[in-house]
C-alpha cells in the first residue's frame, strides 16, 4: 500500500447527470475545529460516483475561527451540503442531531468524520451491496490507516469477537429505519466508544452486517482523536459496551465478502436509484473486464496497456470478477476513471447487473475481456442489450491442462457475440483456428518497456558489488516463479552440466514459489538464490544469458525483458517463444511433453549445447537482442496498434441492428464456474485471515478461544485471564525456540565435517 496515494487531493467529475433524483443517502459528519482536513474530506465526497446524497455537517460548537471560516467555504461548494450549528456535546450527540435533520426520504445514513477520507466508489459500492442484500442492515469496508500510524485493518467479523473487540469502522452505511429503531447512538457523554456500542445495539436487534473486503475507507490516526479519548475513559466507556453486549442473544448470519453466493446465477431485475451520466468529453470509454489485479505477466501487460493509452482520446474503467488479494489495484487506479473489484461487494449473480449499469451510466464504447471466464459469459446478454458496442477478447495462452481448456473454450462458446479475438502470439492464434474453428483471430504482441529495461541506465560493476557476485564469471540466470510448470529443478541440472564444460560460469535464480525449498537442496556453491526480485532489470544487467525451460508459456514477459536489456535467451519452444527467440538472439530447445527419462535427459543436453553456442558467440548475439525489441516488440508499438484496434472495432459495430438474447447461454455457463469460484474464495480467506475454509463459513480455530473470551468478559475476569494467557504464551514461545535451536544444532554437526573436508582436501 502506497500511503501517499490517498484520495481527496482534488475533485473528480464524471459528466453531467441525465437524471436528477432526490437524495438516497444522508452523509452525517460531526465537525469540531476540523478546518485543516475538511477540504480533503469534501473533495472525496464530491468525487463520488454515486451522486444522490446530501451532506449534513453538524458544527459541534467549534471555537477556532480559521476552522469556522473553512467550514463556511466548504458549505458554498455544493447545494447538497447542509450545515447546522449547535452547542458542544460530543460526536455521538452531533451524529444523532444530524440524523434528525436528514431528508425524510433518504434510505441510508452514512457516517464520515471530517478528517477521514474515502475512495470515490465508496458510496456506490455500499449502496449496491445493501440494495442487493435487502435482508442486511448496515455495511462497512476494510480500512487503510494513515497519519500517525500506517497499516491495513481487515478483520474477519464474528459476533463473539465484536462483543469483546470492535472490528467495525465508524464509516459505515446503515438503513435509517434500523438506526431509528435502536435509538441511534443515544449516548450523551463524550469518548464512550459510541460507534462500538451502536453496532452492538444493531446486532442485539438482529440486524445483519455486511463486511466489504475492498479498502475504500482511509482512517486518519492520531493521539488526540475521539478514540484516544475513549481509551482514557476506558473503564466508564466499557460499562456501556458491556451492558449492551451481554444482552445479545440473536445468532445473526453475517455477510462477508468475497463469498461463494448462489450456485445458480440468474439475471435479476433491480429496482434501484441509479445515475446516468452524459458524456463529459469526446473521449471513448473503454470497459476492461479482468479476473484480478495481481503480480503476473498478463496483469503487467494490462497495466502497461491502460497506462499508455492516449488519455486525450480514451478513458478506461475496470471491473474484476475473481476474488484475490489485488496487489496492483493502486497502480491500476492511477490510470483509470474507476476500478471495481466486484467480488469485494457483490454476489456473482449481481455482477451482470452491475456491469449493465456501468455500460449504461458511463456510455461505454467498447468492452475488452481478458482472462476472465465470468466476463466471457456475460457477453451474450450484454451484447443483446448493447448491439452497437463491440466486445473483444485478448488471450495470452490456452492451458490444455485445464479441464475446460481455459479461454479457448470460453471464446468459442461466445464467438458469435465477439467482434474480434486477439492473442499475444501466432502459436495461440493457430491453436484457436485449428482446434476451435475461430475466425478473425489477430496477433497483438505484448512487448516490453524498452525505456525501463535499458542496459545503458545501469552500471554492471556496481551491481556485481551490490549483489556480491563474481566479476570474472559468465553469469546465467533464471527469473521465474519456482513452480512445477517453470521446471526450476531442470534449470539447476542444466547449469551443473554447463559448469562441467565451462567452469567459469555462475548461476542466479530470481523468484520464489512452492518449489523454493526443493531448489535450495539441489544447488551448490556455484548458485545464488535471490528470492523474489523487485528490480529484475538489475538481475538482467549482471547476467550474460537467461534460460527459460518452462513447460507452459504464452510468450514470456521475461524473454521480452531479457532481450530489451541486451541479454540472450535460451528457451523452450512452448507457446509463442519461437516467434521472439531464434539463434540470432539466443536459442530454442524443443519441449517434450510427457517425456521418458531418456528424452528428458536429451532435452537437458540440448539446452547445454545451445548455451555453449551462445557463449562462444556472445558478443555478436548480444548486439542483436535489444534491436529486435525496438524494431517490433516495445510497449509503445503495442499501444499504437491497440488504439487502432479500438477505432476499427467501434467503427465496425456502430450500425449493428439488434442481437439475439443470450440469457440462457449466461445461466448455463456460469453454473459450470461455481466450483472454481469456491477455490478462489477459499484462497482469499485462508491467505488473508489464516483460517481453514470448507464452505460458506470459515472454521476458525480461534472460535473456541473467542467463546472463552466472551465468557470471561461477562464475568469481568478478562483482564486477569489475559495475564495468565500471556504467561502461557511465553512458555510456548520458549519451547518452540528451544526445539528450533536443537534442529540447527543437529544440522550443524554434519555441516561442520563437510566444511573441514572442503577446506583441507579440496
Amino acid at each position: 500500500m502506497d500511503y501517499t496515494k490517498r484520495p481527496g487531493k482534488e475533485i473528480e467529475t464524471f459528466g453531467k447527470l441525465k437524471n436528477n433524483e432526490k437524495p438516497t443517502i444522508s452523509i452525517i459528519t460531526p465537525f469540531y475545529n476540523g478546518g485543516k482536513t475538511l477540504l480533503e474530506t469534501a473533495n472525496c465526497i464530491f468525487s463520488q460516483t454515486y451522486p444522490y446524497f446530501e451532506w449534513i455537517i453538524v458544527d459541534d460548537g467549534s471555537k477556532d475561527a480559521d476552522s469556522l471560516k473553512e467550514l463556511s467555504k466548504v458549505e458554498k461548494m455544493d447545494k447538497r451540503i447542509k450545515v447546522f450549528h449547535k452547542e458542544n456535546g460530543g460526536p455521538s450527540v452531533a451524529r444523532d442531531y444530524g440524523i434528525s435533520k436528514a431528508n425524510e426520504e433518504t434510505k441510508y445514513i452514512y457516517f464520515l468524520d471530517c478528517d477521514d477520507l474515502i475512495e470515490k466508489t465508496m458510496l456506490e459500492c455500499l449502496y449496491w451491496t445493501l440494495e442487493t442484500h435487502p435482508e442486511a442492515s448496515f455495511a462497512y469496508t476494510s480500512m487503510v490507516n494513515f497519519g500517525d500510524r500506517e497499516f491495513i485493518w481487515e478483520q474477519w467479523l464474528t459476533i463473539e469477537r465484536e462483543m469483546v473487540e470492535n472490528v467495525i469502522c465508524i464509516s459505515s452505511m446503515v438503513k435509517k429505519s434500523d438506526l431509528l429503531e435502536v435509538g441511534c447512538f443515544g449516548l450523551k457523554e463524550k469518548g464512550m466508544y459510541e460507534d462500538w456500542n451502536l453496532w452492538l445495539k444493531l446486532l442485539k436487534a438482529g440486524k445483519i452486517p455486511i463486511r466489504v473486503s475492498d479498502k475504500l475507507f482511509w482512517y486518519r490516526t492520531s493521539n488526540t482523536g475521539e478514540f484516544s479519548r475513549a481509551n482514557k475513559n476506558r473503564k466508564k466507556a466499557m460499562k456501556y459496551v458491556n451492558e449492551t453486549a451481554k444482552q445479545i442473544e440473536n445468532n445473526v448470519e453475517i455477510i462477508q465478502f468475497p463469498r461463494e453466493g448462489s450456485k445458480y446465477d440468474t439475471v435479476n431485475e433491480r429496482n434501484m436509484v441509479l445515475p446516468k451520466y452524459e458524456r463529459k468529453d469526446k473521449r471513448k470509454n473503454i470497459l476492461f473486464i479482468f479476473p484480478w489485479m495481481v503480480v503476473g505477466g498478463a496483469d503487467y501487460f494490462n497495466l502497461e496497456l491502460i497506462k499508455r493509452l492516449d488519455k486525450t482520446k480514451y478513458n478506461a474503467l475496470i471491473a474484476t470478477t475473481t476474488p484475490n488479494i489485488n496487489k496492483l489495484a493502486q497502480d491500476f487506479k492511477e490510470y483509470t476513471e474507476c476500478v471495481y473489484d466486484m467480488s469485494s461487494f457483490l454476489d456473482r449473480n449481481s455482477y451482470i447487473n452491475f456491469v449493465d449499469h456501468l455500460m449504461e451510466s458511463r456510455n461505454i464504447d467498447m468492452v475488452v475481456i481478458s482472462n476472465s471466464q465470468y466476463g466471457y459469459y456475460m457477453v451474450p446478454y450484454l451484447k443483446g442489450k448493447y448491439p452497437t458496442v463491440p466486445f473483444i477478447d485478448y488471450i495470452h495462452s490456452i492451458d490444455l491442462a485445464d479441464p475446460r481448456e481455459g479461454f479457448g473454450r470460453c471464446t468459442m462458446d461466445v464467438d458469435k457475440y465477439l467482434s474480434n479475438t486477439y492473442v499475444c502470439n501466432n502459436f495461440t492464434k493457430k491453436q484457436l483456428e485449428r482446434d476451435y474453428k475461430k475466425e478473425d483471430v489477430k496477433t497483438l504482441y505484448i512487448g516490453t518497456d524498452d525505456e525501463r529495461f535499458n542496459p545503458n541506465k545501469y552500471n554492471k560493476e556496481e551491481l556485481l558489488e551490490k549483489y556480491n557476485l563474481p566479476k570474472d564469471k559468465t553469469i546465467i540466470s533464471m527469473i521465474a516463479r519456482l513452480s512445477i510448470e517453470k521446471r526450476p529443478e531442470m534449470f539447476v541440472e542444466i547449469c551443473k552440466r554447463i559448469h562441467e564444460k565451462h567452469p567459469d560460469t555462475y548461476f542466479l535464480i530470481g523468484g520464489d514459489g512452492p518449489l523454493m525449498k526443493k531448489v535450495e537442496r539441489l544447488v551448490d556453491d556455484n548458485f545464488r538464490l535471490l528470492g523474489m526480485v523487485s528490480n529484475s532489470e538489475e538481475v538482467y544487467k549482471v547476467s550474460d544469458i537467461t534460460i527459460n525451460c518452462s513447460s507452459l508459456e504464452g510468450l514470456a514477459l521475461t524473454s521480452y525483458e531479457s532481450l530489451a536489456m541486451g541479454v540472450p535467451v535460451v528457451s523452450t519452444d512452448v507457446g509463442g517463444q519461437t516467434e521472439l527467440i531464434d539463434d540470432t538472439v539466443g536459442g530454442i530447445v524443443h519441449y517434450n511433453e510427457k517425456a521418458s527419462a531418456r528424452l528428458f535427459d536429451r532435452e537437458i543436453n540440448e539446452y547445454v549445447t545451445e548455451v555453449d553456442r551462445v557463449i562462444n558467440n556472445l558478443d555478436k548475439i548480444k548486439s542483436n537482442c535489444r534491436k529486435k525489441i525496438q524494431q517490433g516488440f516495445s510497449y509503445n508499438l503495442m499501444v499504437k496498434k491497440f488504439e487502432k484496434i479500438i477505432e476499427e472495432n467501434i467503427d465496425k459495430e456502430k450500425n449493428t441492428k439488434g442481437f439475439p438474447h443470450g440469457y440462457i447461454d449466461y445461466n448455463f455457463a456460469v453454473e459450470a464456474l461455481t466450483k472454481s469460484y469456491f477455490y478462489f474464495v477459499k484462497y482469499y480467506v485462508v491467505n488473508t485471515f489464516g483460517m481453514s475454509y470448507e464452505g460458506y463459513e470459515p472454521r476458525n480455530k480461534r472460535d473456541k478461544v473467542s467463546k472463552l473470551r466472551v465468557f470471561l468478559f461477562k464475568k469481568y475476569a478478562k483482564h486477569d485471564a489475559d495475564k495468565i494467557f500471556e504467561f502461557l504464551r511465553g512458555i510456548k514461545r520458549t519451547f518452540r525456540e528451544f526445539i528450533q535451536t536443537l534442529k540447527f544444532f543437529v544440522k550443524a554437526i554434519p555441516a561442520t565435517f563437510r566444511l573441514i573436508y572442503k577446506i583441507i582436501f579440496k
